[in-house]
């Protein structure tokens, strides 16, 4: 076997190894998480996580979480505009625009970004502690008469935050 055969040899055993490592990786990470299916799912569906490490694998999953976000959020105000200017519903849909899911896409989810990256973990575990609270938030609006659609959306909101925050928290 020539040179370039045996280099070849051994780059493609390097590649498949890290291939099957990955799954593996993505099973710990999500394995003592409050949401491990979501986990696991959320994880394998994106490209990145094939080649990722846990650094990685978190920042993913405030892409996702950040992805949930604004479509609640452009759902949220496809609805307030819907309603055409009833003034309970535009304090329903509109505090949770604007307080609740706004400031989630324009100061949580980018500071939880930014703290990963930065290695504060805790920072950033408490910007996604703010969108949990930020989807409740938005729930009571409607004070237990929320439309199933919305309850639907808040708690897909949460249950993402709420995966990203453990996963986050394997680094502290």
């Amino acid at each position: 076997m020539n040179s370039f055969m045996k280099l070849f040899s051994i780059f493609l055993f390097i590649q498949i190894q890290i291939a099957l490592s990955q799954p593996n990786l993505i099973q710990q990470l999500c394995k003592t998480n409050r949401y491990q299916p979501l986990c696991v799912s959320t994880l394998n569906l994106n490209p990145r996580s094939k080649t990722s490490d846990l650094q990685g694998l978190a920042s993913i999953s405030i892409d996702a979480t950040t992805k949930k976000t604004n479509d609640t959020l452009t759902y949220l105000i496809s609805e307030l505009r819907r309603t055409g200017g009833d003034r309970s519903a535009f304090e329903k849909y509109g505090t949770c625009v604007d307080q609740d899911y706004g400031a989630s896409t324009d100061r949580y989810l980018p500071g939880a970004l930014a703290n990963l990256q930065a290695k504060k973990y805790s920072a950033a575990i408490a910007n996604l502690q703010d969108v949990v609270r930020a989807s409740g938030d938005c729930e009571n609006q409607f004070a237990g008469s929320c439309p199933l659609p919305v309850s639907q959306r808040n708690k897909a909101v949460h249950d993402i935050a709420d995966m990203t925050t453990d996963i986050i928290k394997t680094f502290v």
